[in-house]
């Protein structure tokens, strides 16, 4: 079964992440925090049997833009949920929901009860104003990126202990789960999703937390399942919302982990709707303005931060090794709404599904190529970050009619013996590991190649004599972008230290230029490249990547 990923917009142009599976009656289904809708792939399988299934991203969590002002007892994320419902044609909707997902789904029934055909709870339960307060001191913790590191480590410690106490941070005997602990990559998945949300990670979760009681709870009037899960760390106050009293619209669905899902589904079918769900709209916003969208290839989808408005030729711009759409968006930002511009996340790098086997430049070129054709451009000018230009070089070797101009900003061309040291050294192991050590690895990593070329190379030879050199808020989203790219980041970077630029350079039959900026390490590079194949341009860029467009603009309208 193939979950497709989407995004709608809402009318103040910000846009919803959803996936999407199965046919029949609509079901919307709301995840827990501080996670994402792939928390709920194993219910998609399950529903999709019967339903189509829309499970969103909470706003201001996954990949969905904080659209939300009105935060405030969750009326403002139930009212996002009855835009979706708007976006799709849907008088109403069977709404599922899960932990915090559970809280939005009650809020939107309560409100809008003639759009609910059934209210599903997972995950719900009924906590006293003693319990709540407890949480209150000590669960939520300040996720602001510092500069040493420590909250990717603070986040490790919440994500681990969420499966040996409840709640998480307590010590107490009669706090412990009777299980061993997650799963080392479920640990991490749990992380980059709390690092993703960022600093706001509480306002959704802890809102929910506040009105997770039965007070709330029984202000529900339309029909409802509650799900009595005996496996769950939940299952008490769970119990202790049964044993207040619910009304008779109210069902309970007794289960364990493994049959939860089917036991819901049983109970749900017949207060469903018969009619089918329509497709999912297309949308893009009318405003130019850069936005998400996934595009279908072979095996999978990619992100593209794109905005398709102006005249002439797309400008698709690859980003570097194990990176994303994002870290190139300040050189195509300019162009927005003078002319389309594009730009993927890398097949197994950002939001973008592992669709390849082997990470190299040609199996880039050969899936970006694919995601040209389902966007159906036939011509494209392609720029491409560090290892992003020899992908554009591949690009135009399968589709010689497609690219017309290629930009090679920062140039990979490694040979001998620092070709075999960057292999060898660069790419430390970032497996997750059981205490955490990993993400001070890639963070050090990260924060490191702004202060040394190459990175290890902590001598006084390997300064790089940058003013303000450590950006805090750029380490964090690189090193974001590399703890989900995993181990792959290796064969990612190794693919551009390999590189045969010195022989595929001259078979280029389109105009290239060769650029860099003056704090750009391996500036060196460029000249390199240039002696090979003196047909190239090649021009010394401004500092900032957001001036780089002039420079690009003389290059790309020369005849």
């Amino acid at each position: 079964m193939f979950i497709q990923r989407r995004f709608l917009s809402l009318p103040d142009g910000k846009q919803i992440h959803f996936r999407m599976a199965g046919r029949g009656p609509a079901m919307i289904l709301m995840h827990p925090s501080p996670i994402s809708s792939e928390a709920l792939v194993p219910a998609i399988r399950v529903f999709s049997e019967k339903f189509t299934c829309i499970a969103l991203d909470t706003p201001g969590y996954g990949l969905s833009d904080d659209s939300v002002t009105k935060k405030e007892d969750l009326w403002g994320y139930a009212d996002t949920v009855c835009h979706v419902l708007d976006t799709f044609h849907l008088e109403s909707a069977v709404i599922y929901g899960a932990a915090t997902g559970a809280q939005i789904g009650t809020q939107f029934a309560r409100r809008f009860p003639n759009r609910t055909q059934l209210l599903m709870l997972d995950g719900a339960g009924h906590f006293t104003n003693e319990e709540r307060d407890s949480f209150s001191d000590g669960y939520f913790f300040n996720l602001t990126p510092r500069r040493d590191g420590t909250h990717l480590l603070a986040a490790w410690d919440a994500s681990r202990h969420l499966s040996v106490f409840f709640p998480w941070m307590s010590n107490l005997l009669e706090d412990r789960i009777p299980y061993g602990p997650a799963p080392i990559q479920s640990v991490q998945d749990h992380v980059n999703d709390m690092l993703r949300a960022g600093p706001d990670y509480r306002i959704a979760y802890w809102e929910a937390m506040k009105f997770e009681k039965h007070a709330n709870t029984v202000q529900v009037e339309v029909p409802a399942l509650l799900s009595l899960n005996a496996d769950s760390v939940m299952r008490p106050h769970t119990e202790s919302l049964i044993a207040q009293g619910l009304p008779d619209n109210f069902t309970v669905v007794p289960s364990t982990s493994q049959t939860r899902y089917q036991a819901l589904l049983d109970a749900a079918v017949s207060y469903a709707s018969k009619s089918e769900c329509p497709s999912a709209p297309q949308q893009f916003n009318a405003q130019p303005s850069i936005q998400n969208a996934m595009v279908n290839v072979p095996g999978g989808q990619l992100r593209a931060r794109l905005c398709l408005e102006g005249e002439g030729l797309p400008l698709v711009a690859i980003h570097d090794p194990a990176g994303s759409s994002q870290l190139v968006e300040p050189i195509f930002k300019p162009y927005v709404g003078r002319r389309p511009v594009i730009a993927f996340d890398n097949p197994g790098n950002g939001e973008s599904d592992a669709v390849i086997d082997t990470f190299n430049s040609e199996t880039y070129a050969d899936v970006l190529n694919a995601a040209l054709d389902e966007l159906g451009f036939d011509e494209v000018d392609v720029l491409g970050r560090y290892s992003g230009g020899p992908v554009a070089m591949e690009m135009s070797f399968q589709r010689p009619k497609r690219v017309k101009h290629i930009v090679q900003a920062g140039v990979s061309f490694y040979e001998g013996a620092e070709q075999a040291s960057l292999v060898e050294n660069y790419t430390p192991s970032i497996m997750p590991r059981w205490d955490g050590s990993h993400l001070m690895t890639a963070w050090s990593v990260m924060r490191d190649q702004s202060l040394y070329w190459p990175w290890f190379n902590q001598t006084k030879d390997g300064i790089l004599w940058n003013d303000g050199a450590i950006d805090v808020a750029l380490t964090d989203l690189r090193t974001r972008e590399l703890l989900k790219c995993g181990d792959r980041y290796q064969e990612a970077y190794n693919a551009m230290w390999r590189y045969p630029m010195r022989e595929k350079l001259p078979r280029l039959s389109i105009p290239c230029l060769l650029c860099h900026p003056s704090w750009e390490p391996v500036a060196y590079t460029t000249a390199l490249a240039q002696a090979v194949d003196p047909r190239c341009q090649s021009v010394e860029l401004p500092p900032g990547m957001a001036e780089w467009h002039r420079d690009l603009d003389a290059f790309f309208s020369a005849p």
